[in-house]
């Protein structure tokens, strides 16, 4: 601890001076208690001229003492005058308290004392700061005397010729103290301020004096570093005498600064090889006890005096270093600091130690480390418990992070010597040489950390001296008595060790470290297993590696710890429940991420056998499990493309697999899945094979045909009961999927022959190609939501198929080259007339079974539309009907036909008798058909025709003509031009307009396909100019004969032969109506039933209608009925005659149809299907009149009478 400032006091007149009494002894006693009332000096304010900054000095310890106590010796042992004391050894400030109230006596006596006082200071040439304090004696009033001053504001009295005679310049060296009268007086607050800040600034003056003193003599003796015969030693207590300096005066940031720079210069000394001033020793640690010591306790070894003698070891010396700055540190609270800088220390110095390990006694670099470790942490724990008294300096997260650093440290010195006495196993993790902890740079490794001081570690070891002296057989022995008891019994050393290894878990624990705290598990879980304790060592095992595992770091000791667990299951005979199985999967990923590559042969049987056990232990196991995403295996695919095995029913693919693991694996089964765009799956698979460790290529099968764009899925390896799967989906491998094109075929179509009045039906055409397929199965699965396929309603040859329990279609076998057509009804209507879906066949070969899987879209609508208009005559009916495309397809039509049924009451005649040749239908050019349709007797019930409609699109044609072609080629060469035809054919305009205007096909396609260089191209040209081979399809609508037809043949002549006949003239005209029951079938059986008609002339802008336009008459096909109108034409030229309408009025009664009006406004309309349609045939509708133009106009208006005497509106005539 440093001592006080020294500050002394003089009294005049003194005890045994004659002039003193009794009085003036009580004044000054009074004075000088007055002063220690009021030490220590607080808040001095500092700012020298060497340094920026001010500081503060919160507090010093004065020591007020009487001058004549001190020796005038420089060599006193309270008082050391040297140039290697503190400068605070000698007293900054001398007192001289006077009382003196008369002139003359001051004159006389008290002047002459203050001259000899200060001549005496002058005589001990040290810096110092002199002030003569009067004091006044209290007055008889009770008050104190106080001085007063003249008019120029100076001071009269004893005091002004005081500071006349002794102010030096502008500095004031003279106060004066007006004491109370009362002793308890001396606590007032107004007396002492003037004196106490006097006292102050005077120590602070003195105190700046002698720091720039005394660093001028380091700047000095630091600058005859290379003379001959510097020593470093008294270079230092120069220096360290500004540092003793400062912590005297509670300035310990400065102080620590000194020792920081204390240490660059010694690491500096050091690279120069400048140790001639340091002990025989030179490196040290020889002497006993140097192991056990305490390294922050300075009282341990007489540090300065061995440093005063040069004869102190860099050991020693480095130990003295770090002891005064981390005791500095400790003072300013900055522990966690101590703390780090210990690590260094000890780190720092262990490095150099182990260069004379030698020399030293056995372990005393472990027994060194971890007393020195043990002691910065008591120290550190006592400093941090200042501030915190119940004793919680658990919130000090960063000192604990250092102090956990400390112990483990410790922990670990006491593992090695553990080790080396046979008390711990020298195996893994206990083994240094094979130890689990990643491998550090040396900035990172807590033991071997670089040096602050711009000196490397390397550096430094190069220019340290070793110890030379002694041999191994005198090495000295080690003094800390707990490690000597741990070297000598087991029980102790385990205890020792656990202990500590729990305090240090419980210390890594606070501060959040839960990394550190796998090493030290696993020591834990090493030793139970070392003891064959397997309770304890299968408990902590597996608690060991959760914890790695929730960690997702320290493999390899994950590795140790499942390896551990699995070991203490197996000698604790537990059974292989569903936890040993999580254990030895965990096993296997960690052997696959953690391998020793430097194992010899032995090692890897010793090594591997435990992994070999866990292997075929998960291969006997029962419980299914899926692992997803194991780190034991990888499997790749690599081919690009399938490969079609010989008999066109299995596709392969190449597989590599990567065993990561250092053993043999035999699995039991590895497959790949593929996805398509619509989520179907395929698998390759491939059988049961040894993985080597390593690359392993084997070729995977498919025994599903498929095709089109798959993505790589995911990817399975079987191990037992265990299954490996890998998803392999975002990495985004393809794989383009191809049939083999001699392999088995089907096709989703319409029927060839459609039938509108049948349920709607689908086509699935198969051909085998070269397989022969037994047992087959078929099925097809609507992929919308809108279309479901009644496979139990499918048909073959037009006999009912048959279906498994799973609802699919069985079949016979087909034979290579064979082909089978199913047809199958469906329901529902596709949105947009396209419909997705799949079609299934599964089959037998003569080695295994087989799946085909294909999704194909099938259009479900017709190209073309069919509209009709009937044409009712008496004898016949004329059917007119229009056959137009879609809007898309041209449309080529071989025949359109109108059967009636046989031995029917009809005969149909068409307009083309004879179907030669083709006609061609645009999409805005329909093709009309005309047919006559006779009566032959009378029908009754009705009848109904068949229009059968022979067509195929322009674009089918196309498609299959080259499909045909293709099958000339050889599929070497089929592939070659497949993709040149499918652009050519998407692009219509290359190729529709010359196939319209009757330009071959080959002769389109030749000069495409001459460029290509394609062997056997002019049979496939000569294949697409044949025409037999083309497909058509057949449209058959049922029509049924128009029936409950009331036919009136209407005729309107002339009463009069016309001449010329001008505009705005009458003709009398003669309406004739001729009923006929010929298309009304059996509605009307008597006379009863017959119906009234009405008849309905209607106006138009060319005749002026005068007469009956409007009548009733019953319907008799025996009787014609006759109305005379007249007819006026209203304009010029050639003029057609207005038309007729006939309706049947019905003879409803009007309640009935009220009745009726009302319950269709409630229901909707009702149709009755014995309902009577009106259809007219006007004889001459075709004639025109031709009207003159008038030759003058008149307007006159006359009324014209009708039957019942009421009369219309004249009209103009």
């Amino acid at each position: 601890m440093p001592r006080p400032v020294t500050i002394t006091y003089t009294l005049h007149p003194s005890y045994t001076s004659p002039s003193s009494s009794n009085q003036t002894n009580q004044i000054l006693n009074l004075a000088i208690q007055g002063i220690k009332q009021h030490l220590p000096l607080r808040n001095l304010h500092w700012k020298s001229s060497t340094r920026t900054s001010l500081r503060t000095i919160q507090e010093i310890d004065i020591e007020l003492i009487e001058l004549g106590e001190i020796s005038s010796t420089t060599n006193n042992n309270k008082f050391n005058l040297g140039n290697e004391s503190s400068i605070l050894d000698n007293p900054l400030v001398n007192l001289c308290l006077v009382v003196c109230e008369d002139a003359e006596i001051y004159k006389n006596q008290t002047r002459n004392f203050i001259r000899d006082w200060l001549s005496l200071l002058a005589a001990r040439r040290t810096p110092h700061a002199p002030l003569i304090v009067l004091v006044n004696p209290p007055n008889q009033s009770g008050g104190s005397n106080s001085g007063s001053k003249n008019v120029w504001g100076k001071d009269k009295g004893v005091l002004g010729k005081i500071k006349n005679d002794f102010n030096v310049g502008k500095r004031d060296r003279c106060i004066q103290l007006n004491l109370p009268r009362e002793s308890s007086g001396l606590n007032d607050p107004a007396i002492w301020p003037e004196l106490i800040n006097k006292l102050k600034e005077s120590l602070i003056s003195a105190f700046d004096s002698l720091i720039i003193e005394r660093e001028e003599e380091v700047k000095r003796g630091e600058s005859q570093r290379l003379n001959i015969g510097w020593n470093f030693c008294t270079w230092f207590l120069l220096k360290e005498s500004l540092a003793n300096s400062f912590e005297a005066v509670n300035l310990p940031e400065d102080s620590l600064i000194i020792y920081e720079e204390l240490e660059a210069s010694f690491f500096q000394v050091l690279k120069e090889q400048n140790l001639s001033w340091f002990g025989i020793s030179k490196l040290g640690a020889m002497n006993f006890g140097d192991d056990s010591l305490p390294i922050l306790d300075v009282s341990q070894k007489p540090y300065r005096e061995l440093i005063r003698n040069s004869q102190i070891s860099i050991f020693d010396f480095r130990i003295y270093l770090f002891a005064r700055q981390g005791q500095l540190l400790g003072k300013l609270g900055r522990i966690t600091e101590v703390a780090k800088r210990g690590q260094w220390f000890v780190a720092s110095l262990t490095r150099r130690l182990r260069e004379a390990e030698n020399s030293l006694a056995e372990h005393f670099i472990e027994s060194w480390t971890y007393t020195a470790c043990m002691d910065i942490v008591s120290r550190c724990d006592q400093w941090s418990r200042i501030d915190r008294p119940n004793g919680d300096y658990s919130g000090l997260v960063a000192y604990e992070s250092a102090r956990s650093e400390l112990l483990d440290i410790a922990r670990i010195q006491v593992e090695r010597i553990g080790v080396s006495s046979g008390h711990l196993p020298p195996i893994y993790p206990f083994n240094p040489a094979t130890s689990p902890y990643p491998k550090l740079s040396e900035e990172e490794d807590v033991l071997f950390e670089t040096t602050s001081n711009g000196l490397s570690d390397d550096e430094e070891l190069q220019h340290t001296p070793s110890n030379n002296q002694g041999s191994p057989t005198e090495r000295p022995e080690l003094s800390n008595e707990q490690l000597i008891d741990a070297q000598k019994d087991q029980n102790n050393c385990r205890s020792l060790y656990l202990g500590l290894t729990q305090k240090t878990i419980k210390a890594y624990g606070s501060c959040g470290k839960v990394n550190s705290v796998i090493r030290l598990k696993a020591d834990l879980a090493a030793l139970a297993l070392y003891t064959e304790n397997w309770v304890e060592a299968y408990d902590l095992s597996r608690a060991l590696a959760r914890d790695c595992a929730e960690l997702l770091t320290w493999d390899p000791i994950s590795k140790f710890a499942l390896e551990g667990a699995l070991q203490a299951h197996r000698e604790l005979d537990k059974e292989k429940d569903e936890d040993w199985e999580n254990l030895a999967l965990a096993y296997l990923r960690v052997c696959a991420l953690v391998i020793d590559e430097k194992a010899t042969d032995q090692q890897d049987e010793d090594q591997y056998q435990e992994l070999r056990k866990v292997v075929d232990g998960l291969k006997e196991t029962d419980n299914e499990q899926e692992v997803e995403g194991h780190k034991a295996f990888n499997v790749r695919l690599i081919s690009e493309a399938v490969r079609h095995e010989v008999g066109g029913s299995l596709t392969s693919v190449q597989v590599e697999v990567n065993n990561i693991l250092p053993i043999c694996v035999d699995a039991d089964g590895i497959s790949i899945d593929l996805a398509d765009s619509d989520g179907e799956i395929i698998t390759f698979s491939s059988d049961g094979k040894t993985l080597q460790p390593g690359t392993n290529a084997m070729k995977a099968s498919c025994s599903t045909s498929t095709q089109g764009l798959y993505t790589l899925h995911s990817a399975t390896i079987v191990l037992g009961s265990i299954s490996f799967t890998y998803d392999k989906f975002n990495e985004g491998q393809t794989l383009r999927v191809k049939r083999d094109p001699q392999g088995i075929e089907a096709k989703l179509r319409m029927p060839y022959n459609i039938k509108l009045d049948e349920d709607p039906k689908v086509v699935v055409e198969v051909r085998s190609g070269i397989v022969d397929m037994k047992n087959i199965k078929i099925g097809l699965r609507s992929l919308i939501p809108e279309v479901r396929y009644l496979l139990q309603d499918a048909e073959f040859d037009e006999r009912l198929v048959s279906l498994d329990e799973s609802g699919l279609i069985l079949f016979s076998d087909i034979q290579s080259g064979g082909e089978v057509v199913i047809s199958i009804p469906y329901a529902g209507v596709p949105q947009g007339e396209y419909a997705k879906a799949q079609i299934t066949i599964q089959y037998d070969t003569s080695s295994s079974s087989r799946d085909w899987i294909d999704s194909q879209v099938v259009f479900m609508g017709l190209p073309l539309t069919v509209n009709v208009q009937d044409f009712f005559r008496p004898d016949c009916l004329l059917s007119h009907f229009t056959v137009a495309s879609d809007g898309r397809e041209y449309l080529r039509i071989a025949s359109v036909e109108l059967t009636p049924p046989e031995g029917g009451a009809y005969e149909v005649q068409a307009s083309r008798k004879k179907w030669d040749d083709t006609i061609t239908v645009h999409p805005n050019q329909p093709l009309s058909c005309l047919f006559k349709v006779k009566q032959l007797h009378k029908d009754d019930q009705g009848a109904v025709l068949r229009l059968k409609i022979r067509y195929r699109s322009l674009e089918e044609e196309v498609r299959h003509a080259i499909e045909y072609a293709f099958r000339q080629l050889s599929p070497a060469a089929r592939d070659k031009i497949r993709n040149i035809t499918r652009e050519w054919m998407n692009d219509k305009a290359k190729w529709l307009e010359p196939y319209l205007l009757g330009i071959s096909l080959a002769q389109t396609l030749g000069e495409i396909f001459e460029s290509q260089n394609i062997d056997g191209l002019e049979s496939v040209l000569k294949a697409m100019s044949k025409d037999e081979n083309k497909i058509w399809r057949t449209l058959e609508i049922p029509v049924d004969v128009p029936q409950h037809r009331l036919l009136t043949i209407i005729r309107m002549n002339p009463t009069t032969p016309l001449n010329q006949i001008y505009e705005g003239r009458a003709i009398n005209m003669k309406l004739s109506l001729t009923t006929s029951f010929s298309w009304c079938g059996q509605i009307i059986k008597n006379e009863n039933e017959k119906k009234m008609l009405v008849f309905d002339i209607q106006n138009n802008e060319d005749w002026l209608i005068v007469g009956k336009k409007k009548g009733y008459y019953m319907a008799n096909p025996n009787e014609i009925e006759e109305q005379d109108i007249i007819l006026i034409p209203m304009k010029s030229g050639q003029l057609f005659l207005p038309t007729i309408n006939i309706d049947l009025l019905s003879n409803i009664i009007p309640n009935q149809i009220q009745i009726q009006n009302q319950n269709n406004s409630r229901s909707g309309l009702i149709s009755n299907e014995n309902e009577i349609l009106c259809e007219t045939y006007f004889e001459n509708s075709g004639e025109s009149i031709i009207v003159l133009p008038c030759k003058k106009e008149i307007n006159h208006f006359l009324p014209i009478l009708i039957p019942n005497g009421e009369a219309w509106e004249s009209e103009r005539i």
